[in-house]
């Protein structure tokens, strides 16, 4: 008989680790793609298989194969996080590849690297090893960003790309990382930073923590580095999902209001200071005074919206090569028109459904660490997602950052899904908080 009930917790620890419901939900995701590769073949040749069904196939299977891992390693980690990653993921791949496909393999490389660092930075994070390496991390990352500052190339009217040889890649990008891992390292020294509380940290406790002003004076340095690189896109993900991180884990309303003016005195400065802010600015308030010119890109965004419907025309039965940047910072409206207001409305919602999961997530954390890990990476993904979308839809100006997880880059999407391990990292929270498992 008591071999009977010893057995038990463990048949329970044992399905817990088969991950049902992240192997049900990946399997969705797999048709997903189909479905869309099905799409695109039709469009595209009117052939029901072609290349690229082959292609959209592709872009699932590394999910899949993270789920094996999971599951063959116990990972602990949620189980609807990695479905909704590769629910965004297949639903921008189609679109790259329709308005590129030389660009279509490229993609599915970074996808599938993107896919091999994020397990390795979730099981990293799950055991504590990224706990501590924060503080160099972004050391590492601050002279990256001087060193692009001085031999950088410049794109888009920013100065952020280095170059090894023919492989170029973002160092602001990667920076988004180790600011997550430095927020989490110095807050979580402070005594009040639990997400799950209420608690209020005074300003003379952060600034007392050494930790703690260390992320701050850090963050600064890479937000100011980010900005003198013209890249204030970018500058302003890192700095309000900074200021977001700080706020859980403080607690501290004056230091967010504090932090908003600072950001708002900034934002007008850069408008005047660097021209072409000050065009995106003007095209974003009227773009139809020059649709040609400076506003062209916004007005096709907005012809693309608006030809799609409630359905979409489908895949291959648009135009979403009129709009410039389409597969980088415009891939929303591209998408749009092909797949409609419905498609669109589901990609926002996989966006918001994986940020409210991952807070969700941060206030079960089994370690302040954890929580502030999980909220640091939900805070990018959320913020980013927003800016961009927003810039596409008109509610905001254009920003020039990447649509997360979607759009096409190798920078972005390498950093985008390890950004993602350390929040699937920092949800090991079930079997802990049943008292089956190490907390």
């Amino acid at each position: 008989m008591m071999e009977e009930h010893s057995q038990a917790p463990n048949a329970s620890v044992a399905l817990h680790h088969a991950r049902d419901t992240e192997r049900s939900l990946i399997g969705v995701v797999m048709l997903m793609s189909l479905m869309a590769g099905f799409s695109l073949s039709l469009g595209g040749n009117g052939k029901l298989v072609g290349l690229e069904v082959a292609y959209c196939f592709a872009s699932s299977v590394p999910f899949a194969l993270a789920h094996l891992l999971f599951a063959a390693g116990h990972f602990e980690g949620d189980e609807v996080l990695l479905p909704l990653v590769g629910a965004a993921v297949v639903m921008g791949y189609p679109t790259v590849y329709r308005l590129r496909p030389d660009l279509g393999l490229r993609q599915l490389g970074f996808i599938w690297l993107g896919t091999a660092i994020m397990v390795l930075f979730a099981v990293c994070q799950s055991r504590r090893k990224l706990e501590g390496l924060g503080f160099l991390a972004l050391v590492g990352s601050i002279a990256l960003l001087v060193l692009t500052l001085i031999v950088g190339e410049e794109r888009g009217g920013a100065r952020s790309w280095l170059f090894l040889g023919d492989m170029g890649f973002q160092p602001s990008e990667v920076a988004k990382i180790a600011c997550i891992l430095a927020g989490a390292d110095g807050f979580s020294r402070l005594s009040t930073a639990d997400p799950a509380t209420k608690t209020r940290a005074p300003a003379r406790e952060i600034w007392g923590c050494a930790e703690a002003r260390r992320a701050i004076l850090m963050w600064g340095a890479v937000v100011l580095l980010t900005v003198a690189q013209r890249d204030v896109g970018t500058a302003m993900v890192i700095y309000i999902s900074c200021v977001a991180m700080a706020y859980v884990a403080t607690g501290n309303r004056v230091m967010v209001l504090v932090s908003a003016g600072i950001g708002a005195g900034a934002v007008i400065v850069a408008g005047q200071v660097f021209p072409h802010i000050g065009v995106r600015f003007v095209s974003w308030l009227n773009p139809w005074a020059d649709a040609t010119g400076s506003g062209y890109q916004m007005a096709q965004s907005f012809y693309a919206l608006a030809s799609g419907g409630i359905f979409g025309r489908g895949y291959g039965c648009g135009s979403p090569w009129l709009i410039p940047a389409a597969v980088t910072d415009m891939l929303f409206s591209a998408s749009g028109e092909e797949i409609g207001l419905a498609g669109a409305l589901g990609l926002i919602a996989i966006y918001f459904l994986m940020v409210g999961h991952g807070y969700s997530c941060a206030r079960r954390a089994g370690s302040s660490y954890w929580a502030l890990g999980a909220v640091g990476a939900a805070n990018i993904v959320a913020v980013q997602a927003f800016v961009i979308i927003g810039g596409n839809l008109g509610v905001l100006p254009l920003t020039g950052v990447t649509l997360p997880l979607a759009s096409y880059g190798g920078t972005s999407m390498v950093t985008s899904l390890a950004i993602v391990g350390i929040l699937l990292g920092s949800t090991r929270r079930r079997l802990a908080a049943c008292g089956g498992g190490p907390s």
